[in-house]
């Protein structure tokens, strides 16, 4: 599903919601000569068209993230704090309760005695309309964030998607603007990058592949991790058919390359058997004696040989590119 098919399940801010409805109230059934009881039917009618609305945007969302399911799913749980299946129940519960007061409150207001009747079986039911709006406001706020989150998220349909990891200013930032069309912002801080993002690599006649750079994630227990970091480990558990690792070995290094290390193998964890390249980023700046004994040290304990590169300078990123479509070449899929 592409971001912009979020878009129209976005719902309005309760405080921006509750405004348009008093300005449609005033306005209903103000046109024509119509008797007062069916201009208060009409602006009865236009409270409960405009909650529904707002609970029908809400409710579509959401089923569309219980069936998407894995990423979205996690995300949602992430942002919001619960699951979007229960609160796809809550929705469709206070839809239907909505529902319910509208056709009893528009029963009393048809059947009342006078005006005086009448206004009172109006006044109830807009009442009770917009009381199931506001004791929900938490709930729908929360949905209405995650709609946006989804909406404002990088397209990553491709051929072959590559997550690239590693913990902050490793150079991940870098290496995408330098593969792809990416504009990330590249800073000289931990955690530049804060959310997902992605670029696109096309590889003629194989296919696209999607690069997609994430935020930095750090050596320490998931429970210590903040929602940047969970960002981080959800796009490798869901979105990688093949992940790069950044390892930073230069002297200027925020971060040990134990801590690199071990981070590295948190993620070979989650990838599942799933192919993976460590790269030495920062080659330009790293003494070539300090170089070479950060790759003895990859070989030794991660058993596999590390591919050198300088995101800055362009040093063998055409290595990099030719390992990327050979696994396009050969249909890599994560699913």
């Amino acid at each position: 599903m592409k971001p912009e098919d979020f878009r129209e399940s976005i719902i309005h801010e309760p405080s921006e919601f509750l405004a348009i409805l008093e300005r449609r109230l005033k306005t209903a059934g103000s046109s024509g000569r119509v008797s007062a009881r069916a201009r208060l039917l009409e602006k009865l009618s236009t409270c409960y068209q405009l909650v529904d609305s707002e609970f029908s945007k809400a409710e579509a969302f959401l089923r569309r993230i219980v069936e998407l399911g894995g990423f979205h799913a996690e995300l949602f749980k992430l942002e919001a704090g619960v699951e979007p299946g229960e609160v796809l129940k809550r929705v469709k519960a206070l839809r239907r309760a909505a529902g319910n007061i509208y056709a009893s409150s528009r029963s009393e207001l048809k059947s009342a005695r006078g005006e005086r009747d009448a206004r009172e079986a109006f006044r109830a039911g807009v009442g009770r309309l917009v009381s199931i709006y506001k004791r929900n406001r938490k709930t729908l706020s929360a949905i209405r964030k995650t709609a946006l989150e989804f909406s404002r998220m990088p397209d990553v349909e491709g051929d072959l998607r590559v997550i690239i990891a590693g913990m902050p200013q490793a150079g991940k930032s870098t290496l995408i603007s330098r593969l792809t069309n990416a504009k990330p912002e590249i800073g000289f801080y931990p955690f530049t990058t804060k959310n997902i993002i992605a670029g696109h690599l096309d590889v003629e006649p194989y296919g696209r592949i999607v690069l997609i750079d994430t935020p930095g994630i750090l050596d320490r227990p998931m429970s210590e991790r903040n929602p940047v970091e969970h960002r981080a480990v959800l796009a490798v558990k869901h979105l990688a058919d093949a992940l790069l690792f950044l390892i930073d070995p230069s002297p200027g290094k925020y971060y040990s390359l134990d801590e690199q290390l071990n981070v590295y193998r948190t993620v070979q964890n989650m990838l599942q058997g799933k192919p993976l390249k460590i790269v030495l980023n920062k080659a330009d700046a790293t003494p070539p004696g300090e170089l070479e004994e950060a790759c003895e040290r990859v070989r030794r304990e991660a058993g596999v040989e590390p591919l050198v590169i300088s995101a800055l300078t362009g040093l063998n990123l055409d290595a990099l590119k030719n390992w990327l479509t050979g696994l396009l070449k050969t249909g890599t899929r994560g699913f």
